[in-house]
């Protein structure tokens, strides 16, 4: 009894001071009233202030007492006695019987304390539910991108089974014709279904072979020219004049100035191109440069395409080479390819070229 006695001073201590705090920051904030109104919240705040004191001295004075009268300390936990142990239950019953009957301590109506605990319960509430509002914000921020990504895959889902459902419709409708067809007119569709293809085949070969010619004439040709004559590799200048590539390229990679001195130009600029690419075969002969000049772009342009020429012959032919091809020299256009990974140089010998198979990991 005596520790909780104890307790409950310290307690009604502690809740003195801070409602005398709590005063005083309500005088702060109640600044800007009336001078009148401010005496009298003041003269409240004075009065519960002095209600709590004598409350606490009441109970340390009454506190006092019981010790003084108690000829021995109360016992902490229950005896094991059972004569001792009923005593102390009948003795608690009775004090809790006291206290039961006797009004509990409440302020006036006038007093500013239920108003400032009220305050106190109302500000630790709100910041609770700040703390809450934040966890919701981040989980609904959570389950809003999950939804997005599911309603995504639905949406994915959905158009796969339509493209499905419509490849099992065409494929049961192909199966329901050709049941109704006698084996022979079933042959001849199929063969004509067959030139059908190889017509589209062959005509988008050409488109797709115009379009390769047209790139290289128009972009790659002169990137290439200029690699092969010390400039920068393909893709770091893309706008490349013949006068650029007539001029040349120094040791460190930059432009030549062209001389004004014109004895031999063109000559000099073949023998350079036929060195580089090699002369030009017509016939199966190979001819100089008197059978008719040729820019560096022309020649660079040509290699390509012989290049690609024979490395799709070889991919399609298979056999023993494995689809390698034999280079004549380390070329400009045999660089780029690896570069733009289209092709791989033999692991165990850098003259051999090859195309990517791109469709190996689909097929396996």
């Amino acid at each position: 009894m005596a520790t909780q006695s104890s307790s409950v001073m310290e307690t009604l201590r502690k809740r003195a001071i801070e409602m005398q705090a709590s005063a005083e920051t309500e005088m702060d904030v109640e600044s800007t009233s009336s001078d009148a109104d401010r005496a009298a919240y003041e003269a409240r705040l004075d009065h519960t202030v002095r209600n709590l004191r004598e409350l606490v001295r009441q109970q340390e004075v009454a506190l006092e007492k019981l010790q003084a009268s108690s000829s021995a300390h109360s016992p902490l936990v229950p005896s094991s006695d059972s004569t001792t142990r009923l005593r102390q239950l009948r003795a608690m019953k009775a004090a809790y019987d006291k206290l039961a009957t006797e009004e509990p301590t409440l302020p006036s109506k006038d007093s500013p304390l239920p108003a400032l605990l009220a305050l106190r319960n109302t500000t630790a509430l709100v910041a609770e539910t700040d703390r809450s509002t934040q966890t919701l914000q981040s989980r609904l921020a959570a389950l809003i991108t999950r939804l997005n990504q599911e309603e995504s895959e639905n949406r994915s889902a959905k158009l796969l089974t339509s493209a499905l459902e419509a490849r099992i419709n065409r494929l049961k409708t192909q199966q329901q014709e050709t049941a109704k067809r006698s084996p022979a007119q079933a042959a001849k569709d199929m063969i004509r279904e067959q030139e059908r293809r190889k017509v589209n085949y062959e005509k988008e070969t050409k488109l797709l072979v115009k379009a390769f010619n047209d790139f290289i004439d128009i972009h790659l040709a002169s990137m290439l020219a200029a690699e092969e004559l010390g400039g920068p590799i393909v893709g770091e200048m893309m706008d490349i004049s013949d006068e650029t590539l007539e001029a040349g390229f120094s040791l460190q990679g930059k432009i030549k100035r062209r001389s004004s001195k014109v004895s031999n130009g063109n000559d000099q600029r073949q023998r350079r191109i036929d060195h580089i690419w090699g002369p030009v075969e017509r016939n199966g002969e190979e001819q100089g440069s008197d059978d008719g000049g040729r820019s560096e772009k022309e020649a660079a342009g040509a290699e390509m395409r012989i290049l690609a020429e024979e490395l799709l012959n070889a991919a399609a032919a298979g056999g023993g080479s494995g689809g390698y091809v034999e280079l004549q020299r380390d070329s400009a256009a045999a660089r780029f390819l690896v570069r733009a990974k289209a092709a791989q140089f033999h692991p165990k010998d850098a003259t051999k070229l090859r195309l990517l198979d791109f469709g190996r990991e689909i097929d396996g």
